[in-house]
């Protein structure tokens, strides 16, 4: 080889290392993949009454995921864990963004950096999302993500097991640091999608086609948040449970994940 070919490479190097690096080093994350293919979103009635005498609540509170319908997604990747408070520290810096509500005199809560950060809008997480070069996920891909394509209640199963999500049956009342309970991954590997925080996704909160359910809330005012929370009962986590909040709302049990 050249003296001016090894010059050549070494600056290529350098580049790749630069480009992957400031990636890398903005978002900080790991994340796991979806592949393309058809997937049931959705509860019938049936099963909403299965779901309530198992672990509770109000069957109206979750017939806004009706009917049962096949959503065909392309592939994609999504984060394995909830974005983290040490994760959104280096976009604050770095993008000159403003700290979440919750962070006394705007300063990362201590002994919090994994814990995934709460106290952000919805624009906020967006703003994150861009940043990282990635987006909030859809209703339809976080579902997915959630329950795999065999119609799962859980990210786990059709059981509930307290120990191995972080909601309210916990006690704890506050978040965990994420990734605290690998046994209740979904079918692709990603963690705490039925406790430690609700997220955020980019849909707006629409009825589904074919509904026969009316919601006064239905429309583009609010979006639609999914999975259960540390401050949430368990028939909040399943992976079917649809919330919903105005984009300026933040709350403590409150973060996001992004996608590719």
């Amino acid at each position: 080889m050249c003296r001016r070919e090894g010059v050549l490479l070494a600056g290529l190097s350098l580049l790749v290392t630069l480009v992957f690096g400031v990636r890398q080093g903005r978002a900080a994350d790991e994340m796991v993949q979806v592949p393309a293919g058809e997937f049931t979103m959705g509860v019938t009635m049936e099963q909403i009454k299965t779901i309530v005498r198992k672990v509770g609540g109000a069957e109206k509170d979750q017939e806004n995921a009706t009917p049962v319908r096949k959503i065909n997604l392309p592939a994609f990747s999504i984060d394995k864990y909830e974005v983290t408070n040490g994760q959104y520290k280096k976009f604050m810096d770095a993008a000159k963004h403003p700290a979440p509500e919750f962070w006394e005199g705007g300063a990362l809560p201590a002994g919090k950096e994994k814990h995934p950060v709460t106290g952000v809008m919805w624009n906020d997480a967006v703003a994150y999302c861009k940043w990282a070069g990635k987006r909030l996920p859809t209703e339809e891909e976080w579902e997915k993500a959630a329950r795999g394509t065999d119609g799962r209640i859980f990210p786990w199963g059709n059981k509930w097991k307290r120990k191995v999500a972080h909601t309210a049956e916990r006690n704890k009342f506050d978040t965990m640091a994420v990734g605290k309970y690998p046994k209740g991954a979904s079918p692709y590997g990603a963690l705490d999608m039925a406790g430690n925080v609700a997220e955020w996704t980019a849909s707006a909160y629409k009825p589904y086609p074919g509904t026969t359910v009316q919601n006064e809330f239905f429309g583009d005012n609010r979006n639609v948040v999914r999975g259960g929370s540390w401050d949430d009962a368990k028939h909040y986590a399943v992976t079917t449970n649809r919330s919903k909040y105005t984009p300026v709302t933040t709350f403590e049990n409150l973060g996001f994940r992004c996608v590719r």
